[in-house]
């Protein structure tokens, strides 16, 4: 028997004893209100633990070599985010951790598909490295879409048998969302041979499939793929309910489902039911929290608190086959967050593998950093610097293609409108009320190709904003009321080797977040991330935008897999029917 196992053998006689009482705790949380997450009752009393997990709960467990009083607070179970990309907070794991833990979750599951469509297989294995050892268990789901579509042009790619081989890694617990719905209903092998590693290994399949309803959703469901995030309205869940499809509800920073979604969990449904940040702005998590701000909204919304308590813990860790986390229950990890109340839900305290980790907002140790490999700061490569006269655009009918935002949502509206052109046949960058130029160029070193259109929404008056974030190829996105102001934010953005530009009217930046780690992320501590995103957001909005994230808004404008009209380095696509305009 090697060291591991002695080991573990060791500390289960330890949890024998401290269970029937023969051995005090290690650690003993007493007077506190338990959450059962299997009953949704409240329970009163003591938990014991032994080494990192739960030996017994009750008030029958009295004594502890180290004792905690919990005055009356409820015990619930570390929460656990059901889908979130990491690299969307753009903050490193150690950072990401420092952030959330003080808020109550435990564990999150990060499918790093941002990363891997800049970086390939070298991206995921960075971003398993860099989070691991962590406050906070950082899962992985090995992505599936690397390239997202044949519609872009992505910096990595991951193929069939490198999926199969990461799957092999003990933190990865499944295949991330497989947005290429079309590829699976066509019966792509490579779609499938990736579907087929997930099952050969004991692991679920995220989906991503939205609007998708009728046969077309029975034949994606009944491939094995189990989750969906994309919902928005309850007609579409209910359908995806129904076809046996889990349903993680977003509340993210560009977009919620939330309110629209929540009426649909009742005691009847509400194990189908998981909580997803998606995409969560570092600034955000600072002033709102995570899961626990979530919980709040959710009561406020006419949830009952002890549903959406195991809805946030239990479900995600039966759903991703984490069976040792998720409630307040003998022989579980002891991954425990205290709450004062259970409608606004104040953490008091936060408790990782039987030691407590957080109190009253902050983290009692530091959070170690994790040192960058060089390649991860050098993804930025465009062919040559830009000009004015990269960005003309002509069109040959009269009837213009438009993407239209639709705020708070990743849909847009593909609309067509007659717009003004000059003598030469050319359309300015403000060519009509509400519409800018919109331009992606390629920024892998694959070429540098680049398309330029037409956007209503956005509504700049004057200047540009540029973003190396453009979800999921993150090639260079760049909206602007002049194309002068449109390349010197795209040189910017390149000279600093990615991230979030502003230029003003003047065709000078008047403020830039450096976002060198594959153009997405940061080394720097979220503070002062956020008040350098603060500073764009409020340059940005000078130049006229009303949006209150316009570049969360802007990255998913080049998203070729969310309908209707998107853009990317090789055309207008229009998603409805996965082609060019």
């Amino acid at each position: 028997m090697d060291q591991y196992h002695k080991k573990m053998l060791e500390e289960e006689k330890k949890r024998l004893a401290v269970a029937q009482g023969s051995e005090p705790a290690d650690l003993l949380l007493k007077n506190g209100r338990m959450i059962n997450v299997f009953t949704l009752e409240i329970e009163k009393g003591n938990v014991a633990i032994s080494g990192e997990r739960i030996a017994g709960v009750g008030s029958d467990y009295t004594k502890g070599r180290e004792t905690v009083d919990l005055e009356g607070n409820y015990v619930a179970p570390g929460l656990i985010d059901a889908h979130l990309h990491v690299e969307s907070t753009l903050l490193l794991p150690p950072e990401l951790a420092r952030l959330i833990v003080p808020h109550g979750t435990t564990a999150i599951i990060n499918d790093p598909h941002e990363i891997a469509n800049v970086m390939g297989v070298e991206g995921v294995e960075l971003m398993l490295a860099a989070s691991e050892g962590l406050p906070c268990d950082f899962f992985a789901t090995v992505p599936s879409c690397v390239p997202t579509s044949v519609m872009e042009t992505a910096g990595g790619e991951i193929n069939a048998e490198q999926v199969s081989t990461l799957l092999a890694h003990p933190r990865v617990v499944g295949l991330g969302e497989m947005m290429n719905y079309p590829g699976v209903l066509n019966g792509n092998e490579e779609v499938l041979q990736k579907i087929f590693a997930a099952h050969r290994a004991g692991k679920v399949v995220d989906g991503h499939a939205p609007a998708l309803s009728g046969r077309a959703l029975q034949a994606y469901t009944g491939s094995g793929i189990s989750t969906d995030h994309e919902s928005i309205t309850a007609v579409e869940a209910r359908e995806k309910l129904r076809n046996g499809m889990k349903i993680i509800i977003r509340h993210g920073s560009a977009t919620s489902s939330l309110a629209d979604l929540l009426p649909l969990v009742t005691p009847a449904s509400s194990d189908m039911f998981m909580f997803g940040s998606d995409d969560r702005e570092a600034g955000e998590l600072l002033e709102k929290g995570h899961l626990d701000e979530l919980l709040t909204t959710a009561v406020e919304l006419g949830a009952e608190p002890l549903t959406v308590v195991k809805v946030a813990s239990y479900n995600a860790a039966r759903h991703f086959r984490l069976y040792d986390r998720g409630a307040v229950a003998v022989g579980y990890r002891a991954d425990l967050v205290i709450f004062g109340d259970l409608n606004e839900f104040p953490v008091q305290m936060v408790f990782k593998d039987g030691r407590p980790v957080a109190r009253a907002g902050h983290m009692l140790n530091d959070v170690a950093a994790y040192e960058l490999p060089r390649s991860a700061c050098c993804t930025v490569k465009l062919n040559r610097p830009l000009q004015e006269k990269d960005f003309t655009l002509s069109y040959p009918s009269e009837q213009v293609p438009v993407i239209g935002v639709v705020p708070g949502q990743l849909i847009t509206e593909k609309l067509f409108i007659h717009v003004q052109r000059s003598e030469e046949g050319n359309i300015s960058a403000r060519p009509g009320p509400e519409l800018n130029k919109i331009a992606v160029i390629e920024r892998h070193g694959k070429g540098g190709g680049m398309t330029t259109a037409l956007i209503k929404g956005l509504n700049l008056q004057t200047g540009a904003i540029a973003s190396s974030v453009g979800h999921d190829s993150h090639n260079i996105i760049v909206v602007g009321a002049s194309e002068k102001a449109m390349a010197v934010a795209v040189n910017e953005l390149a000279s600093i080797g990615g991230g979030f530009v502003v230029v003003g009217g003047d065709n000078l930046v008047e403020a830039s977040l450096p976002l060198p780690v594959a153009g997405l992320m940061t080394a720097e501590k979220a503070e002062t991330v956020a008040h350098k995103m603060s500073a764009v957001l409020s340059a940005a909005h000078r130049l006229g935008t009303d949006l209150p994230q316009p570049f969360l808004t802007l990255s998913f404008m080049a998203l070729p897999v969310i309908p209707s009209l998107k853009i990317t380095d090789r055309g207008l696509v229009d998603v409805d029917n996965f082609a060019f305009l």
